[in-house]
């Protein structure tokens, strides 16, 4: 949808500023002119906004702008499950939902703020978090219901079952989209604890010249001293 739309501005355009470039001239120049700028700005826009996104995101526009279309219909059932607090009567439910919601917005943050890093959980974006929603949706239902049969009881408990194991796999989603993180991470404190321990080191032998140098110092201040009284 955003990629139709971004080819219809892309048109709209370069139809204007060939209309502008075109009336400058006069008859079989007119066509001329209203063609090759149309060309021109049109490949222009085209490939200054390819590179932009490029260097921001390391994306090509139709790339970028599905992976948009991707988030904004996960925002969508992100709010279908935050909707889901007040339907829930059980505390267990409730600390279910939270942490249900606490995963699904953690993980569309990150690909939100780095759209590249989508096609690393695909999964969840196609198939994890629909399920999710769907059996939220229904356990919610199951929930509110006053009046429950043993059949109804049992359908809730299978639910919150199964949305326990989709937690897991969420919870392995966000894992897997925070890998590189998490190995940058490691790097940053493995080269940090080897500095400290560097500094350390040379701060403990630092200390232990210092005594010598004090007694030699003690020494001849002394020395110079008795030179004095004599």
């Amino acid at each position: 949808m955003r990629y139709s739309f971004y080819w219809f501005r892309r048109l709209l355009v370069a139809f204007a500023a060939a209309l502008l470039v075109g009336s400058l001239f006069d008859g079989f120049l007119t066509y001329a002119a209203f063609a090759a700028s149309f060309g021109a700005v049109f490949m222009l826009y085209t490939n200054l906004g390819n590179m932009r996104i490029r260097k921001k995101y390391g994306l090509n526009r139709k790339e970028y702008y599905y992976i948009l279309d991707q988030l904004k219909e996960a925002k969508l059932k992100l709010s279908r499950l935050q909707h889901l607090f007040l339907k829930v009567r059980s505390l267990s439910s409730l600390r279910q939902m939270i942490e249900l919601n606490s995963l699904v917005k953690r993980i569309y943050s990150v690909v939100k703020k780095e759209p590249k890093r989508f096609y690393e959980i695909e999964p969840f974006f196609y198939s994890h978090l629909d399920s999710v929603v769907e059996l939220a949706e229904k356990s919610a239902l199951l929930s509110s219901k006053k009046v429950k049969g043993n059949d109804m009881k049992q359908a809730l408990i299978e639910t919150k079952e199964t949305l326990g194991d989709l937690s897991k796999t969420l919870e392995g989603d966000l894992r897997q989209v925070l890998a590189r993180d998490i190995e940058h991470l490691t790097i940053e404190l493995d080269v940090a604890q080897k500095r400290v321990k560097k500094k350390t080191l040379t701060f403990e032998q630092a200390t232990e010249g210092e005594p010598e140098d004090e007694q030699r110092i003690s020494t001849t201040t002394g020395t110079r001293s008795g030179r004095k009284k004599r």
